[in-house]
């Protein structure tokens, strides 16, 4: 008897796992907006944390004419003012990574923020 509950278990969880799979392979992006103001983001939106293996939206407003540039993960967009721009992507590296700013107000790159990615 105790062989056959043992087995049951074993099923349950390997059920439980393949549901949490299959739910994680078919999570909608989490969606993060951003919005630059002046050249620079509010400072509760300087840092992002995510997760390893997070699918990612990060969706973009500004006062004026910025491209931007996710290092490492080699994501550049130019967001004019009024249209909502997004990158899209998977954090599959882990690590600190800048988000520079190229226009007008910076006079060139400058660092907005930052993508931390932390493993699971």
């Amino acid at each position: 008897m105790r062989h056959i509950a043992r087995q049951i278990r074993r099923i349950a969880l390997g059920l439980s796992l393949s549901l949490v799979l299959v739910t994680a392979l078919h999570a909608e992006p989490r969606v993060i907006e951003l919005r630059i103001d002046g050249g620079v983001l509010p400072a509760d939106r300087r840092v992002i944390r995510v997760a390893q293996g997070d699918e990612l939206t990060l969706r973009w407003t500004t006062d004026a004419p910025v491209t931007l540039h996710l290092h490492g993960y080699d994501v550049e967009r130019r967001v004019l003012p009024g249209t909502p721009t997004t990158m899209t992507f998977r954090a599959r590296a882990t690590g600190r990574f800048p988000i520079t700013i190229h226009g007008p107000q910076k006079g060139g790159e400058a660092t907005l923020g930052y993508l931390e990615v932390h493993p699971p």
